[in-house]
């Protein structure tokens, strides 16, 4: 049996940890967001300082994932 204050202890850890994750995912599509609108932009982009190391390797991210997604196509067609 778990008593009424470790109960409490666990769930906040575990709405604590969701909200964490939600916080993340929201941000990963605000940076997506913001990529899309500066793709295919020329000058400088509507970012932040802040925002750049991050933006940065969203794009990288999404290179990467283009990059396998090509090389499993490649390998579809051979």
């Amino acid at each position: 049996m778990v008593n009424q204050e470790n109960f409490l202890k666990q769930r906040i850890k575990k709405v604590t940890e969701r909200h964490k994750q939600l916080r993340e995912e929201n941000r990963k599509m605000e940076l997506t967001q913001i990529m899309y609108q500066n793709l295919g932009r020329e000058g400088p982009l509507n970012v932040k300082k802040e925002d750049s190391v991050e933006l940065i390797a969203l794009i990288d991210e999404k290179l990467k994932a283009i990059d396998k997604r090509i090389q499993a196509l490649a390998k579809q067609e051979n």
